[in-house]
């Protein structure tokens, strides 16, 4: 596979603000503490690195050298609190590009959806269970807020319950994407549909071990990873009802 390479630059007012080369001078700067020495770590001359520096102070909102006038060593030149930020920004932003380029070679993965393309390569659950959908409604129920969930695999909306204060926390809104995430050990398993139960779909037991099962749902393929205590009731290719509870299972979107 060819290597691949992506420099990050970042322009404020239509100017340079920070690139590399720049990036690379203010971590010297962090650690030796002196923009002299931290000119030579980075093979650039002591001009040039106090142009850079200058120009970058000139377009940053917010002073990014200081002068520590104390210490053992006489003093010398820290970087500011926002400095520091800075640095911790751009090796995210470096982050997050390298997620991009990553989604780009993986057609599986849809660019449509900000949330679906995040979660795919940034975000790791101990939930088994992970779906992505779309607010449908939301209604009040015995001070609760339910959520419907369009899931385009599922032939209903599955219905999950949050606190007001969540719904607002979240800016949930219809047709707003959202992701669910359901432990293995919250979803239940009966051989005949329940009364009255919310969430509840007929499935096929794909495959089974000692600890859990794998359910499809055979108009899709749509699987769920459930936990089991009594392995030996259930079998490959039974037919059964799986049931969530919607207060187990967890919503979360981007801003």
């Amino acid at each position: 596979m060819k290597s691949t390479e992506i420099l990050l630059t970042i322009k404020l007012q239509h100017m340079l603000f920070i690139d590399p080369k720049r990036v690379r001078l203010l971590k010297e700067i962090q650690q030796c503490g002196s923009i002299n020495q931290a000119a030579k770590n980075a093979k650039v001359s002591y001009k040039s690195a106090w142009d850079h520096l200058e120009a970058m102070n000139r377009l940053s909102p917010s002073p990014l050298l200081e002068r520590n006038t104390g210490g053992k060593n006489g003093g010398g030149t820290v970087l500011t609190s926002y400095a520091k930020r800075l640095l911790q920004l751009y090796d995210l932003l470096e982050k997050t590009q390298d997620h991009a380029f990553k989604i780009l070679q993986d057609e599986s993965v849809p660019l449509d959806s900000q949330i679906t393309a995040t979660a795919r390569f940034s975000l790791q659950s101990s939930a088994r269970n992970q779906f992505f959908g779309k607010v449908a409604r939301q209604r009040m129920i015995d001070s609760r807020c339910i959520v419907d969930v369009d899931i385009a695999t599922l032939s209903e909306p599955l219905q999950v319950s949050i606190t007001t204060k969540s719904s607002a926390r979240l800016k949930l809104i219809t047709e707003k994407e959202v992701m669910l995430m359901c432990k293995a050990p919250w979803v239940k398993m009966t051989k005949q549909p329940l009364e009255n139960q919310t969430n509840q779909f007929p499935v096929t037991i794909k495959s089974i071990n000692e600890e859990e099962a794998i359910l499809v749902f055979e108009d899709s393929g749509m699987e769920f990873c459930a936990t089991i205590t009594q392995p030996n009731q259930w079998e490959i290719a039974q037919q059964i009802w799986l049931h969530i509870d919607p207060e187990q299972i967890i919503l979360a979107t981007l801003e």
